[in-house]
């Protein structure tokens, strides 16, 4: 049997340790490791924040028979998804990469008020996206999903500000798909009641999806996926 070269393997390395990216990072580079090494190539790559890394895959899409991966990271952002992109997705050159990815940038920060916070998602989204198909792998570019919560959001002026925010971004989202020749998966039209909010029967805290609305996210990238003719 030939000698695996380690050396192969891209480590990002620590960006801090107050980042999220870092929670999962030795993790991360070991289940990398093992793929490279047993020339295991993923079918499916998913990868963004805690609503992916929470997202049970196997329950939803176990009849594929493919091989999905898990690189969602709890708190992460669109900066440490694009510093990350290359060691949890282009070296593993996967068929597919489905990409959720700003709820922490918009919609949960306190701090990011300003609008300004739209255009570095959309630039880091952007640059990922050129990335994968500079790189030949297929990239699905998933919507934010809107928000009713968190409980300790000051005043609902201020949700529906961020509201406003994951909008704005969503549209732009789907412009950086058709530029990249990306398919974008629509999300938030299926998940948003007549308030411009996540419909509290899909969401227990006003941010993360439980499994009903992990239902309707698998049904959604399911049908846009076959529309391309890639089943999942």
């Amino acid at each position: 049997m030939a000698v695996f070269d380690r050396t192969r393997v891209v480590h990002p390395g620590y960006f801090n340790v107050a980042v999220a990216a870092d929670s999962r990072r030795g993790e991360f580079d070991i289940c990398n490791e093992c793929l490279m090494a047993a020339e295991v190539r993923p079918d499916v790559i998913f990868i963004g924040d805690s609503i992916t890394h929470m997202w049970e895959l196997q329950a939803y899409f176990h009849k594929s028979g493919k091989t999905l991966i898990n690189r969602g990271i709890g708190g992460d952002t669109s900066t440490y998804v694009r510093k990350r992109f290359e060691a949890d997705v282009l070296q593993l050159n996967p068929s597919l990469v489905v990409m959720k990815i700003g709820t922490n940038d918009l919609g949960w920060i306190l701090e990011q008020l300003d609008d300004s916070i739209v255009d570095t998602v959309c630039e880091n989204i952007e640059s990922i996206a050129e990335e994968a198909h500079n790189s030949g792998i297929q990239l699905a570019l998933c919507s934010i999903l809107p928000i009713w919560g968190p409980s300790w959001y000051p005043l609902p002026e201020f949700i529906a500000r961020k509201n406003g925010q994951i909008i704005a971004a969503n549209a732009r989202i789907q412009q950086s798909a058709k530029r990249n020749d990306a398919i974008y998966v629509d999300y938030h039209s299926r998940m948003v009641d007549s308030q411009g909010l996540l419909p509290r029967e899909m969401s227990d805290d006003g941010v993360h999806p439980h499994h009903a609305g992990y239902a309707i996210m698998a049904d959604v990238l399911r049908e846009t996926l076959a529309k391309c003719g890639i089943d999942i």
